[in-house]
């Protein structure tokens, strides 16, 4: 079964998922290496939460729940720059704090391969990872992502610019 195995899944994102969105794309900590900058209302994720679902086949961009299969939220994967020319797609993942180093961000990994690969036929999935986030930079290796190139002063920080790299995954 795609997006599944016998601890988690990936699915759509729900309006009773609105705390846990609201608390983490709030959370400034989160903001360095992620698209949002500011605080989000409730209104705004609200808003989000109510546009109608797009096939895979026509969307740019999807942000996906990662559950336990008791309804548990414990993290989000983004699936960005969808190219269905070029059968590629990039990568971002988060983990909420008290569910990290639980293999739940290489099982979301692996379930969204697999859904790439079987069922949408694309050819690749990369990732762009800050320099000083190192758990990120193992779990793609560990995922069998390689890393291709080094994009200098990618992401802008408090402390001034940090270097990214990227990896790819051709499946």
């Amino acid at each position: 079964m795609f997006l599944q195995n016998n601890t988690l899944q990936l699915r759509a994102i729900e309006p009773s998922d609105i705390d846990f969105l609201y608390r983490i794309e709030n959370d400034a900590t989160n903001w360095e290496t992620g698209s949002v900058h500011l605080p989000l209302s409730r209104a705004t994720l609200l808003a989000y939460l109510q546009q109608p679902p797009v096939d895979v086949f026509m969307a740019s961009d999807l942000k996906w729940m990662i559950t336990l299969l008791d309804g548990t939220s414990v993290g989000m994967i983004d699936i960005n720059n969808i190219d269905h020319f070029h059968q590629r797609a990039e990568v971002g993942i988060f983990i909420d704090a008290p569910f990290r180093k639980q293999m739940y961000a290489a099982q979301a990994l692996s379930l969204l391969a697999d859904y790439a690969k079987n069922y949408v036929g694309w050819h690749q999935l990369t990732a762009v990872v800050a320099q000083k986030n190192t758990a990120s930079h193992r779990l793609f290796q560990k995922m069998g992502y390689v890393q291709s190139g080094v994009l200098k002063d990618y992401f802008k920080t408090i402390e001034g610019f940090e270097d990214a790299s990227i990896y790819q995954l051709v499946l």
